[in-house]
Formats: structure tokens, C-alpha cells, sequence
């Protein structure tokens, strides 16, 4: 009965083991993207996957806009060439889930990537991060918040000069008429003008 509890004991061990490998997830928050802007690009990628080493033999793509979730079922294949030993077919089948949600902490949004099966989380892993890297590329560097120009101070305009002190600068039809004045040139004196209407002055008569 030992060997028999213990062999029960061990199935029930890798079951658990197993179950822990599945459903593996990743997230990554994207900083200074609007959440409409991100969903644009998650869709895009994976409507439209890019591998370097593997081939995309089928890529069934389900959307939901309204929980802004995406379901894929990926099939990839390619031929493994080694000098140690003859070419050999390879394929790779993948379910995953994306999900846009939003960091409550940063108050930035965050996508989850979910692959829906029993799978080595670093190859979960490798592929959340090519389909993370391939969104940024479709995003663009995150453009700084547009600032608006500081207010300059202008001077304040002085206000014109009054009338009356302009009328008591500038000469009037009663003073007369003005001579101009030569620099360095003696001018002669004015003479007495007699009005009009007056007797002239009598000379003084001799002795």
C-alpha cells in the first residue's frame, strides 16, 4: 500500500506543478499613451504579427472593443537547421489573451498578456515581450505635453503730454516776433519800439 500512496502522491504533486506552468502572464505599463492611442496598436499587432525566426502559418484574431480584450489562436512553423544534425520541421500553437487595463497606482494604462495553455513561462515570456516591443514601434516616442508660452511683462505707455504745458513751452503772436540766435555771434540790442498812436519823446535842449 506504500508504493501506492506514494506514486498517488506524486501524480497529485506534477498535476499541481503543471497547473502552476498554465495561464502565464505579463504586463507592462505604457507611459504617457492615452488609452485609445494603445488599443489602436494592440489591435494592429496582433492582427498583424512580425517573427524573425518563426513563420506565421495561421493567426485567428477575436476582438472585443467594449472589454477592449483580444483573444489569438497562433499557429508558427519553421524549419531548424543544425550542422549537427538534417533540417527538421518545427511548429509552435499558441492561445493568447490581451487585455487593456490601467495601473490604479501610476494611473497610467497596462496591458496583460495571458497565454492560455500550459507552456515554459520564459517562452511566455519571450513572446509577450516581441509583442510589447512591436506596439511601441507602432506608437512612436511618447511627444512631450504641449506647454503654453510664458506671458511677457510689457512696458506701460506713458501718456502724452498735456496742452497747457505744451502752450506754456512754445513762444505766442503776442511775444512778438523771435529773432534766431547765432552761436558765437554778438546780437545787437533791441530797440525801444514806441507804440503806435504815442508823441515821441522831446530831445533835451542844449544850453
Amino acid at each position: 500500500m506504500r508504493p501506492f500512496t506514494t506514486l498517488a502522491a506524486l501524480s497529485v504533486a506534477s498535476v499541481v506543478a503543471l497547473s502552476g506552468v498554465g495561464c502565464t502572464t505579463r504586463s507592462q505599463v505604457f507611459d504617457g499613451y492615452s488609452e485609445d492611442q494603445l488599443w489602436t496598436a494592440m489591435v494592429a499587432t496582433a492582427r498583424s504579427p512580425v517573427y524573425d525566426d518563426w513563420k506565421v502559418s495561421d493567426n485567428e484574431v477575436y476582438i472585443d472593443d467594449d472589454a477592449r480584450r483580444i483573444e489569438i489562436f497562433r499557429v508558427l512553423i519553421r524549419t531548424f537547421v543544425s550542422p549537427y544534425s538534417n533540417p527538421r520541421r518545427e511548429s509552435e500553437e499558441w492561445k493568447f489573451q490581451i487585455v487593456l487595463a490601467r495601473d490604479e497606482e501610476l494611473g497610467q494604462p497596462l496591458v496583460d498578456f495571458t497565454a492560455r495553455q500550459m507552456d515554459i513561462p520564459a517562452h511566455v515570456w519571450d513572446e509577450a515581450d516581441r509583442y510589447f516591443m512591436q506596439v511601441r514601434t507602432l506608437l512612436g516616442p511618447v511627444k512631450p505635453p504641449a506647454t503654453e508660452p510664458a506671458a511677457t511683462s510689457e512696458p506701460t505707455p506713458m501718456p502724452p503730454p498735456l496742452d497747457e504745458e505744451k502752450s506754456d513751452l512754445e513762444p505766442t503772436a503776442a511775444d512778438g516776433p523771435t529773432t534766431p540766435v547765432t552761436p558765437g555771434v554778438e546780437q545787437p540790442l533791441a530797440e525801444p519800439t514806441t507804440p503806435p498812436g504815442a508823441a515821441p519823446e522831446p530831445l533835451p535842449e542844449r544850453g
